[in-house]
C-alpha cells in the first residue's frame, strides 16, 4: 500500500529536514517535501540515507514539480547509503516535490517489526545554492559576501514579483467572480419579478372567467 505524506518547505532561500521512512511492500511509504520556488531558479540538494540494518529495504528518489506541464527534474532508483546530491534549474514558478519511497523486498513483512530509513534533506535556492567561491575567486571574501548578500536582495525582489503576480491573478478572479455573481442576482430578481408578474396576470384572468371578480 502506497502512503502518502507531504510536508511543507517554509524557508524562502534554505529548507532543511530529517525524519524517519518506515518501509512496506510492495509499493512502499511514500514521504514529499514540498517548497513553492519561482521558474528559472538554481536549487542545489543534498539528502542523506541512513543505514539498513535489515537489508531488505529499497529506497527510491524523485523530484518534480506541480506545473501545468510538469517537469521531473531528479529520479534515482535503489539510492545506496550516504550522500547524494541534485542541481537544476526550475522551468516554471510551482510547487518542487521531493519524494523518497521506502519498499520493502520481503513480501511477509509487517509493519510490526519496525524497518525503517532515515533521510536528511538539505535545499539551497537562488543566490544561497550558488558558490561564489568557485564563481568570483577575484574578489576579496568581503567582497564575496556583498556579493552574495546583493544576489540574495535580487531574490527577494524577484520571488516578491513572483508573489505580486499571483495577487494580481488572484484579484481579477475575484472580481470577475464577484461580477458574475451579481449579474446571475438581478437576473434572478427579473426572473423572480416576471414570474410574479405572470402569476398575477393569469390568477386575474382565471377569477374574471369565473365571474369571481
Amino acid at each position: 500500500m502506497l502512503k502518502l505524506l507531504v510536508l511543507v518547505l517554509t524557508a524562502i532561500h534554505i529548507a532543511a529536514i530529517k525524519f524517519e521512512l518506515p518501509s512496506a511492500p510492495p509499493g512502499g511509504v511514500r514521504r514529499c517535501v514540498k517548497q513553492y520556488i519561482a521558474a528559472d531558479t538554481l536549487i542545489v540538494g543534498h539528502y542523506e540515507i541512513g543505514p539498513d540494518q535489515s537489508k531488505e529495504q529499497r529506497v527510491d528518489v524523485e523530484v518534480f514539480d506541480d506545473a501545468a506541464m510538469a517537469s521531473k527534474y531528479y529520479h534515482k532508483n535503489s539510492v545506496s547509503e550516504g550522500s547524494q546530491k541534485f542541481t537544476f534549474n526550475t522551468h516554471e514558478t510551482a510547487n518542487i516535490h521531493y519524494c523518497f519511497t521506502n519498499t520493502n523486498s520481503n513480501p511477509a513483512y509487517h509493519e510490526s517489526q519496525g524497518h525503517k530509513r532515515t533521510v536528511a534533506l538539505h535545499v539551497d535556492t537562488g543566490a544561497e545554492a550558488e558558490d561564489f567561491s568557485e564563481t568570483k575567486k577575484t574578489l576579496e571574501p568581503l567582497e564575496q559576501e556583498l556579493y552574495r548578500l546583493e544576489r540574495i536582495s535580487q531574490q527577494l525582489i524577484k520571488e516578491m514579483d513572483v508573489l505580486k503576480a499571483d495577487e494580481e491573478k488572484m484579484r481579477d478572479v475575484n472580481e470577475s467572480t464577484n461580477t458574475r455573481v451579481a449579474w446571475l442576482s438581478t437576473l434572478s430578481i427579473i426572473v423572480l419579478v416576471a414570474a410574479a408578474a405572470w402569476q398575477l396576470h393569469y390568477l386575474r384572468s382565471f377569477f374574471r372567467s369565473k365571474k369571481i371578480l
